[in-house]
Formats: C-alpha cells, structure tokens, sequence
C-alpha cells in the first residue's frame, strides 16, 4: 500500500531518483521542471547526475518540497 504523503525527500535522493519519480511522489515539483525548461517528455528516465549543471534546479527543488515534514528516524 503506498503512502498518500511522503515526507520531504533528501537532496540526495533528489540528485539520484529519475525525473519522473520525483514528480510522481512530489507533484509540487512540476513547476520547477518547467520554470528550468526540462521537459519530463524527453528527460523523465534520467536523474539530475545525468546533467550538466544541475545545482540551480537542485536547490529548487529543494524549496519546494521543503514545506513536507523530515523523515523521522526511529
């Protein structure tokens, strides 16, 4: 059974997960993609360590989910 909220993902979870998963689980995320003109029609397998200079859309994405809570660590 999935989870209906996901807590705030890692930076590092977000520099390695495909484009479309981080959209799928973070749909508040689509915004950023596109602000950064990366269309998830022709990049949504990669993740941002396929870029070249991902750090700005990195930090977006970042700001974004930053409103979920911390995943807490029993």
């Amino acid at each position: 059974m999935r989870t209906p909220f996901l807590p705030r993902p890692s930076r590092d979870a977000l520099f390695t997960s495909p484009l479309h998963v981080i959209v799928r689980d973070f749909p508040e995320t689509l915004q950023e993609f596109q602000s950064h003109g990366v269309s998830l029609e022709e990049f949504g397998d990669r993740s941002l360590q396929d870029f070249e200079d991902p750090g700005p859309l990195l930090d977006a994405l970042e700001d974004s989910t930053a409103w979920r809570p911390p995943v807490i660590e029993a």
